[in-house]
């Protein structure tokens, strides 16, 4: 019975190989190769562009949720500051070594802030001063470009 059933899928392999126009002798001659390799790294740039400006979108969301709520008395300052070098952490690791506008945008944010482990604990971050805000405003269009608007998501509060 086992054979029966393989012969019969054989078959059926083989009709549907020869409507095909498939004989299974000799193929037709492929082209042979130019040596020319296309360049098509511009969608994946783009996408990493985009994933920068949404982990841009989120450094801004913590940091808007942090002053929400240190502004309605609900978090300390230095639980504000707590939140602020996640912030930090969270933009220095968003690549920006590239050449396109976002990734300069990135970098350009990036030096406004240092990283977290160089912060004297007794002084305030620079987040929120004009060079931050300036560097943001500076990363709105080239964001656009790759579909990817700057957002705040707003989720403290009650």
């Amino acid at each position: 019975m086992r054979g029966s059933k393989a012969a019969g899928a054989s078959a059926l392999v083989l009709v549907a190989l020869t409507m095909a126009g498939c004989s299974g002798e000799g193929s037709a001659a492929l082209p042979e190769p130019t040596g020319e390799v296309a360049q098509v790294d511009a969608p994946e740039d783009g996408a990493q562009d985009a994933a920068a400006c949404a982990a841009v979108s989120d450094v801004m969301t913590i940091v808007e949720n942090a002053d929400i709520a240190l502004s309605e008395g609900r978090m300390a300052a230095q639980e504000q500051q707590g939140w602020y070098e996640v912030a930090t952490d969270v933009l220095h690791r968003i690549p920006s070594g590239g050449d396109s506008a976002v990734s300069l945008g990135v970098a350009d944010l990036q030096a406004t802030v240092p990283a977290v482990e160089t912060w004297p604990r007794t002084e305030p971050t620079v987040i929120r001063s004009d060079a931050w805000n300036d560097a943001l405003t500076t990363l709105d269009a080239p964001c656009l470009e790759v579909d990817s608007e700057l957002t705040i998501g707003v989720f403290t509060g009650g």
